[in-house]
């Protein structure tokens, strides 16, 4: 055995040689310590640190190579990937093992096409959020005007209800003028042609009356039929104002859950790049 393969060749060599790697580096030091400091004898002390230090260097040169460690016997899968020529095996690209991931996961381009078109269709229902917001705005005011029309209607139909009584009053008095004047006409014979006058005039004042009594009374009507009809037409506002909302719960809810998984897919290209 030489003395090159007792240094780095046994135990007792390789420990000789720690020493000399150690201790010489602490005199190389000191060396460079005296000379930055100046102190006394720091020629001296520079010339013998970078002497150790050439020393160290030309012991070192004889150290042989070390074999490469056969990993295969701890890990038989890495049989027949070993490169002889010392290379490094290419290590894939983060789109590659991104691709491997997908694979792995069975997940398909038409998965994520679908996936995508699902998104676009969800900005497209949050841009909509606002427009419905907007209409839920103007729909509120349009009850409210719908209310102020429908108490309106309500009084104008009190006031027809009102004229209507006034005209069966006066036609009731009339009836009653022309009762007297009949009675009259019988008791004076001498004044009978005015009174037959005078009573075809208030037959026709009569009919006058009847005829404005009937087109207030299908006013009347109408009027109700339209009251009606504007009820009805509030409460399905209403019914359209409780679906908006419920919309918008949901359509919230689904952003909630498309943000937790934007999460996870950063959280798996963070743990891919590390």
């Amino acid at each position: 055995m030489g003395f090159v393969d007792f240094l780095f060749g046994t135990k007792k060599g390789k420990t000789i040689m720690g020493l000399l790697y150690g201790l010489g580096a602490s005199v190389v030091i000191i060396g460079a310590l005296f000379k930055i400091m100046h102190w006394k004898g720091c020629d001296i002390m520079l010339i013998v640190g970078l002497g150790t230090e050439a020393v160290i260097f030309a012991v070192s040169a004889f150290e042989p190579q070390h074999l490469p460690l056969d990993w295969t016997l701890a890990y038989p899968e890495l049989a027949g990937v070993y490169d002889e020529e010392g290379n490094a095996i290419e290590k894939k690209t983060i789109v590659e093992q991104l691709d491997t991931m997908l694979e792995d996961a069975k997940i398909d381009p038409v998965l994520i096409e679908s996936l995508g078109q699902g998104l676009k269709s969800l900005s497209t229902n949050a841009n909509k959020l606002s427009e419905i917001s907007d209409a839920s705005v103007a729909t509120s005011e349009y009850t409210d005007s719908l209310k102020n029309a429908s108490s309106k209607v309500s009084t104008l139909a009190d006031d027809y209800s009102k004229a209507s009584k006034s005209l069966a009053e006066d036609y009731s008095k009339a009836s009653d003028s022309l009762a007297s004047l009949k009675d009259a006409a019988n008791a004076g014979a001498s004044t009978g042609s005015e009174m037959q006058k005078m009573a075809t005039n208030l037959e026709a004042l009569n009919k006058s009356y009847e005829s404005q009594l009937q087109g207030s009374q299908q006013q009347t009507e109408t009027m109700k039929a339209m009251y009606a009809g504007i009820t009805a037409l509030m409460t399905n506002l209403s019914e359209s104002l409780d679906d908006t909302k419920r919309y918008k719960e949901n359509i919230a809810q689904l952003s909630n859950n498309l943000s937790a998984l934007n999460n996870v897919y950063g959280n798996m290209l963070t743990a891919m790049k590390s």
